[in-house]
C-alpha cells in the first residue's frame, strides 16, 4: 500500500467510525430505545438482559448504517484534505482524482462484503437471540409459538391451505392447532383438525392426533374423529424446516438471510401466492450493501468542494444525500411490493441511479 492510499484511509478511519456510531445510535433511539426502556421501568428487567438486547439489536441497524458512514467519511475526510489545501498539492504534483478515488473504492467494496456477510449470517441470529429473551421480559409467546398460514397448490385442481394457530417446533417437528382445507377445482372438499400433527421423515407427511376430519363434498357430509392414539395423515409437502421458514418470513423477513429468503420465496411462488414482497426483500439483500458504494463515489466528488469543508456542512450534506436515497428505495419498494414495476427493478434503481450519479460526479470533478 502506497504512502498516498494509508494518508487517505486514515482521513477516512475517524470519520467512518464516528458515523457507524452515530448513525446506528439514532437508529436504535428511533425503533427500540422506547420498548427497552417501557421493559426496564413496566417490567422490572434485569440491567444484564437489557444490555443483551441492546447489544443483540445492533447488527441488524449496521447493516443500514454502514453505506451511511461512508458517505460521511468521505464528505468530512476529502473535506478536510480540500479546506488544508492538501488535495491541490496532490493534483499539483500529477495526482488525479480518479488515481485519489481507488482507495475509496477499495474499501467501499470491502465494507460492502462485510455488510452482506453481517445481514447473512449474523443479523438472523442476533435477531432471534434478542426475540427470545424479549419474549421472556415480558411473558409474551416466543414467535415459535405464533400462528402462520401457507397455501400448497397441488396440480391446478387440487389444493391445500394450512393455518397453524400455536406454531411449531421444528427440533421435534411437531405442529400446534393446525387447521386443513382441502380444496378441489377451487371448492371446499374436506376440513380436517388436529391439536397436534408430528412430522414422519419417512414418507413425507404428517400426522394429525386428537382431531377431526370431515368431508365436504356436494350431497353428502362425513365426519371422522379420531383421538391421540390414533391419526390421519396428511400430505402438506413442507417439511418442518420449511414450516418454520414460512412462520418466521412471515413474522420478520428482514431478518431472513439470503438462502432463507429463497426458500420461503420458492415455497411460496409453488403455491400460487402473491410473493412480490418477499422478492424485493430478497433483491435487496443484495442492493441495501451496495448503497456502501453509491455513497462513497458521490462523497468522493463533493467532499472535495472546498465550501464543503467544515464538519457541520458535511454532516448535514449528508443527511440530505441518505434522506433523498432512502425516499427513492422505499417508494421503488412501494411499486415493487404492489407489482408495478418487476420487483428487481425496485431493488436496483435506487442503487444505479447512485452508481452513476457518483460516476458523473466524480468525471466532471476530475476536468
Amino acid at each position: 500500500m502506497k504512502l498516498l492510499d494509508k494518508h487517505i484511509l486514515t482521513e477516512l478511519l475517524g470519520p467512518f467510525l464516528f458515523g457507524v456510531a452515530a448513525f446506528t445510535s439514532l437508529m436504535f433511539a428511533g425503533q427500540d430505545l422506547f420498548k427497552i426502556t417501557e421493559m426496564l421501568g413496566k417490567f422490572h428487567a434485569p440491567i444484564g438482559d437489557i444490555v443483551k438486547l441492546v447489544l443483540l439489536r445492533m447488527p441488524m441497524f449496521v447493516v443500514y448504517t454502514l453505506p451511511m458512514a461512508m458517505l460521511l467519511a468521505t464528505l468530512l475526510g476529502f473535506g478536510r484534505l480540500s479546506g488544508d489545501s492538501e488535495v491541490v498539492a496532490l493534483f499539483a504534483g500529477g495526482i488525479s482524482l480518479y488515481r485519489i478515488a481507488v482507495p475509496v473504492a477499495i474499501v467501499a467494496l470491502s465494507v460492502t462484503g462485510i455488510s452482506f456477510v453481517i445481514s447473512e449470517i449474523v443479523v438472523p441470529s442476533t435477531s432471534m437471540q434478542f426475540e427470545t429473551i424479549r419474549a421472556k421480559l415480558v411473558n409474551e409467546p416466543l414467535k415459535t409459538d405464533k400462528s402462520f398460514a401457507g397455501v400448497v397448490e397441488k396440480d391446478g385442481i387440487t389444493s391445500t391451505v394450512f393455518y397453524v394457530q400455536r406454531g411449531i417446533d421444528a427440533e421435534k417437528g411437531t405442529l400446534k392447532d393446525v387447521v386443513v382445507m382441502q380444496y378441489r377445482e377451487n371448492k371446499p372438499a374436506a376440513f380436517i383438525y388436529g391439536s397436534e400433527a408430528r412430522w414422519n421423515m419417512e414418507d413425507n407427511t404428517w400426522a394429525f392426533m386428537n382431531g377431526y376430519w370431515k368431508s365436504l363434498n356436494t350431497g353428502h357430509t362425513m365426519t371422522m374423529t379420531f383421538s391421540n392414539s390414533e391419526t390421519h395423515i396428511v400430505k402438506l409437502d413442507r417439511t418442518p424446516k420449511e414450516m418454520a421458514l414460512l412462520q418466521k418470513g412471515a413474522d420478520a423477513q428482514n431478518n431472513l438471510s439470503f438462502a432463507q429468503l429463497r426458500s420461503v420465496l420458492k415455497m411460496l411462488n409453488s403455491s400460487g401466492q402473491d410473493i412480490n414482497t418477499y422478492r424485493v426483500q430478497l433483491y435487496q439483500k443484495i442492493s441495501i450493501p451496495l448503497a456502501t458504494l453509491v455513497f462513497a463515489l458521490i462523497g468522493t466528488p463533493l467532499g472535495l468542494r472546498p465550501h464543503r469543508s467544515s464538519s457541520a456542512m458535511g454532516l448535514g450534506l449528508s443527511i440530505v444525500i441518505i434522506f433523498a436515497y432512502w425516499v427513492l428505495m422505499n417508494y421503488m419498494s412501494i411499486l415493487g411490493n404492489s407489482g408495478v414495476i418487476h420487483p428487481a427493478a425496485a431493488s436496483f434503481i435506487p442503487t444505479v441511479a447512485g452508481i452513476a450519479a457518483g460516476v458523473f460526479l466524480i468525471v466532471r470533478a476530475a476536468k
